[in-house]
């Protein structure tokens, strides 16, 4: 496995995450601002760090249309 296809791998797992932990088709209790506001956060981190290995590893990609 390449560097690219783990970093593609990783942001494939990521969206997928942060799309079903806001899915919106869901009856679930409510979680409060605060839970909110520290998932929002870890995403961030993720995020961050998604974007600091693609950088570290020289990666290349380019956006979908």
């Amino acid at each position: 496995m390449t560097a690219t296809e783990k970093y593609l791998k990783m942001n494939h797992c990521f969206i997928e995450l942060r799309d079903a932990i806001f899915e919106s088709n869901v009856e679930e209790a409510a979680e409060g601002e605060d839970i909110e506001k520290s998932i929002l956060m870890a995403l961030g981190i993720l995020n961050q760090y998604l974007d600091f290995y693609k950088e570290n590893n020289n990666i290349k990609t380019r956006e979908k249309k």
